[in-house]
């Protein structure tokens, strides 16, 4: 009979928790998990504010971006919702080009493992995109649903970081998005 009143404490847990932090890798590395983000959907080009930067969840535009592509800066509303679809984002901001960040993201998405669940061209569930509002020191980021990875620099943390969290969206599909001016990753 002991279970229940715990099994009723656990179901009544503060949908206001913090979001919690932990040290990982090199270059300053941080997982950043948040707790009962939603998943609200608004209009393209609406003003939204996210309880974490990068954001982890919450409200988001109704449509999301083409799997497999690189974008220059691909708006978070979009992302945020591929990553509702258990998709994994990589981000990064540099004050001056920085193409070997660049170029290991890029290295890093396409090590990772096919997608069972995706068909045609789309191979897994995976956006590159600039990101001007990372935070300041955030040069590299790696997000999931409820998760976010941010560091200096690059540090292969990044692949241990999108197997780990790959496919935990709660809208775990892989339909294509739209294509919204990205380039497809070669595999």
């Amino acid at each position: 009979m002991r279970a229940l009143p715990l099994l009723l404490l656990v179901a009544c847990a503060d949908p206001a928790e913090p979001p919690s932090t932990e040290p990982v890798g090199a270059c300053d590395g941080m997982v950043t998990t948040e707790h009962a983000t939603s998943a609200a959907h608004v209009e393209p080009g609406s003003q939204i504010s996210w309880t974490n930067n990068p954001p982890t969840g919450g409200t988001h535009f109704g449509v999301w971006g083409a799997w497999d592509r690189q974008y220059g800066d691909l708006p978070r509303g979009y992302w945020v919702h591929n990553l509702e679809h258990g998709g994994i984002v990589l981000a990064y901001h540099c004050a001056q080009p920085c193409p070997e960040v660049v170029d290991s993201l890029v290295a890093a998405a396409k090590a990772m493992a096919p997608d069972p669940m995706c068909e045609g061209s789309v191979k897994k569930r995976v956006i590159i995109t600039g990101d001007a509002l990372l935070p300041d020191g955030v040069q590299v980021a790696a997000v999931a649903w409820n998760h976010a990875y941010t560091a200096s620099c690059y540090d292969p943390y990044v692949e241990t970081f999108a197997a780990e969290h790959y496919a935990k969206g709660p809208e775990n599909f892989c339909s294509d998005g739209l294509n919204l001016g990205g380039t497809f990753i070669e595999p």
